[in-house]
């Protein structure tokens, strides 16, 4: 069914409401903006940066779009964010795509040095295997409190990829600002991955093939961005 003008319209401005109410135009100081991002912000208000909402959404679609071709094409995107604000909406996202994602922790050399997390990844399945069939428990009392210890920090960090058998198609980053995921972004670059990004008004996104200019530090935005984007590309996949 053919949407008319005017309900293309009133649809249109009830995102722009609720983009508005998860507070995604709002970037950060005026003092952090990245030149690279002053095209997509429109004004500052009491010195923060606002976005231009028009662009932002113009550019969810355009992600939506890129990211629906990879999932279409059977590719795997690693979904990176290892903030508070990120951790929830990115493990969600990429859990209903059936995507490896890593929210606790990035560990340095994740895809440089890939051979070395194969064998982190093995190794966290053996473990997991040993606790499933109770063989942990067979170990003596100090040995077996070691291995439990070390298990349970691979598992915050390594569970969102423990089925990654391979370096993924493409890695999707929300806020490029946050230090570890400076590394990430580098990596993906050295290893020419392509890059998806959440990119905030502090943001580089030299280098970027896809992204979203918009708040990527509120959990709020966050979510109200990974939710339009999901619903985007389930309607984009149905009609595929």
């Amino acid at each position: 069914m053919v949407q008319t003008p005017i309900k293309s319209k009133i649809e249109n401005e009830m995102i722009f409401e609720e983009m508005q109410k998860a507070g995604v135009h709002y970037g950060r100081a005026k003092k952090y903006t990245h030149p690279l991002m002053k095209p997509f912000l429109i004004r500052s208000l009491h010195n923060i940066e606002i976005f231009n909402l028009n662009l932002t959404w113009q550019k969810m679609n355009e992600v939506a779009s890129a990211l629906a071709d990879f999932l279409r094409a059977d590719k795997k995107i690693l979904f990176v964010g290892v903030t508070p604000a990120a951790s929830s909406s990115l493990s969600q996202f990429a859990l209903t795509f059936n995507q490896p994602y890593l929210t606790y922790k990035w560990v340095g050399g994740f895809l440089t040095n890939f051979s070395t997390t194969l064998s982190r990844l093995a190794y966290f399945r053996d473990l997991l295997k040993k606790e499933e069939t109770k063989e942990l428990d067979e170990y003596p009392p100090k040995e077996r409190a070691k291995l439990e210890r070390e298990l349970n920090k691979l598992k915050n960090i390594y569970s969102g990829v423990i089925n990654l058998e391979k370096l993924p198609d493409a890695v999707f980053i929300v806020n490029l600002a946050y230090p570890s995921h400076q590394t990430a972004k580098r990596e993906a670059l050295k290893l020419k991955i392509p890059i998806f990004a959440l990119a905030g008004s502090d943001n580089d996104i030299s280098g970027v093939d896809y992204f979203i200019p918009g708040n990527d530090k509120a959990p709020k935005s966050i979510a109200f961005i990974m939710n339009y984007l999901e619903e985007k590309i389930k309607s984009l996949l149905q009609t595929s």
